[in-house]
Parts: structure tokens; sequence; C-alpha cells
């Protein structure tokens, strides 16, 4: 299993984040780390991560799917997302 920070940018105004939240979420393992900006557990690839989750996406969207593991360090997160931090990286 794989931890993938996801970060989007939803180039339109208005745009239904609501799919690619479900996308996103259908991974199952997720946190979200604020803005647009998730992690998830996978054992897909990084590049089938990023497919999956850009079928709900634009063409003029951005996505960037990248490994995450630890040591990793961060800050004003939520008791709920540091723990959840501390227990999957």
């Amino acid at each position: 299993m794989t931890a993938y920070i996801i970060s989007y940018d939803l180039s339109q105004p208005g745009q239904n984040y609501e799919k690619v939240l479900k996308a996103i979420k259908s991974y199952g393992n997720w946190a979200r780390l604020g803005g647009s900006a998730y992690i998830v557990i996978s054992q897909a690839s990084a590049v089938d991560v990023r497919d999956h989750i850009s079928r709900e996406l634009d063409s003029n969207d951005k996505i960037f799917v990248g490994v995450v593991k630890a040591p990793a360090a961060w800050i004003g997160m939520s008791d709920e997302v540091s723990d959840w931090l501390k227990k999957n990286l």
C-alpha cells in the first residue's frame, strides 16, 4: 500500500467538486489536508490514481499525485488528521 498526496485545481468557477471528491474518497482510506489537498492509501500506481480522478476533471483543470512517506512533518492539522497521518505514513 502506498500513500499518495493529491492536489487539484478546478480552473472554472462554479464547477462541481462532488464528483472529484467522490473519486478521491472511493479509495476508502483518505484524509483531507486542507483546501484541495488529500492523502489516499492505495495499491494502485500514481498514474492509475491520477487517471481515475482525472475522469472527473475538465481539460483545463490541474492535478498532482505523488508518493508521501515518513518522515513527514506538519503543523496546524486537526487531531483527527494528525492521528491519521501518524497511523498511515
